[in-house]
């Protein structure tokens, strides 16, 4: 984060090379004509003028000063890519044909090449990039599980990364999850929520290390088109720097409950969910009718799998029947999440059964 001055208030900004190449140079710029304004309204002498030569001398001195303040922009944009741990890059996220390609490019919008580079962080190596690289993913493919009941047709951030191996080099890859660092963190099935598509696994190896370099978000269709979109992109929903979370999302929920018990005719009132690292935070709310046999648990499927024995134990509330409060705890039953009454008693049938979550789980 850099410090900037702006009339007598300190604002915290991340600054690209060229921001503070801009406020750098125009700062002599104003120096200049502000020394100009005063030589020209505060003559000592009424009626009198600056010789050319001493004017002369004067203007020199600024320019020389100006020119001091003209740091190179590419100097620059690699101090700022070095608080990045990676310089000269923009992801260019595009769909053609319902197909999702994911680009990396200088800032200037083209590819890399030897007069381009981009040069990355990965492990303790600096890497450069001095061609073309970019992932396809193409339609009719539940990639990532995102064209499931709870996720399809929901925009989703996605976290790209670029990867290395000694024989096909630096590679790019796209992934729901932040909190990888090697290709093994990965799944290698393209519709588990935790796999990664890069642009070439030939030759990978479960040591290889991995990146984050930013974030885009992008919407893929329910089954069995598959189909890709992605939104008009701002500083919100496409991010050209490393960051570990997702904004907070939205998904479906579908509803459920153990033994012969159901839970019908459920309005969601809110179901919304943030990826930080390798866990997922999330909020419900939602009521329902519960019918048939009573039984112990009301159940949800989630946006994205528990971790196997993540521990997920949490207060909640439930609302048992109209107007009746009673705790509960939340029970890890991937794929589902499931919630009991604190005595764990059988749910009463009828409806308005309605349950209010908020809490947490590791994904990866």
């Amino acid at each position: 984060m850099g410090k900037i001055y702006t009339k007598n208030t300190w604002t915290d900004e991340l600054l690209s090379g060229s921001a503070l190449y801009n406020i750098l140079t125009n700062l002599g710029a104003t120096i200049y004509n502000n020394v100009q304004i005063a030589l020209a309204t505060s003559v000592t002498t009424p009626g009198t003028s600056l010789t050319a030569a001493v004017m002369n001398n004067i203007e020199n001195g600024i320019d020389a000063l100006d020119n001091k303040l003209v740091i190179d922009e590419a100097v620059l944009t690699a101090l700022s890519g070095q608080l990045q741990n990676i310089t000269n890059n923009r992801i260019v996220p595009s769909v053609a044909s319902n197909n999702l390609t994911v680009a990396l490019k200088g800032v200037d919008g083209n590819n890399p090449s030897s007069t381009n580079p981009v040069t990355v962080r990965i492990g303790n190596t600096i890497r450069t990039v001095t061609s073309a690289l970019s992932v396809t993913l193409n339609a009719g493919t539940n990639w990532f599980g995102s064209g499931a009941a709870e996720l399809a047709t929901k925009e989703i951030d996605y976290f790209v990364y670029l990867g290395y191996n000694v024989i096909d080099g630096v590679t790019i890859g796209v992934a729901r999850v932040p909190a990888a660092g090697l290709y093994g963190d990965f799944s290698a099935t393209s519709t588990n929520a935790l796999y990664a598509a890069i642009s070439t696994i030939t030759h990978a190896a479960a040591g290889d290390e991995y990146t984050v370099i930013g974030r885009f978000a992008a919407t893929l269709s329910a089954s069995a088109a598959y189909q890709w979109s992605v939104p008009t992109f701002t500083n919100d929903n496409l991010i050209n720097r490393p960051i570990y979370e997702t904004r907070w999302l939205l998904w479906q929920p579908t509803y459920s409950a153990s033994g012969s018990m159901t839970w019908t005719s459920v309005l969601t009132y809110t179901a919304s969910y943030q990826i930080r690292g390798d866990t997922l935070y999330f909020a419900v709310s939602a009521s329902g009718t519960t019918g048939g046999t009573a039984d112990k648990q009301l159940q949800l499927t989630v946006p994205m799998a528990l971790l196997s024995n993540s521990g997920v134990a949490a207060g909640t509330v439930l609302q048992d029947g109209a107007g009746s409060y009673i705790s509960g705890v939340l029970i890890p039953a991937t794929p589902l999440l499931g919630f009991r009454r604190y005595d764990a008693a059988n749910f009463g049938l009828g409806a308005v059964r309605t349950a209010n979550l908020s809490s947490f789980y590791r994904v990866m």
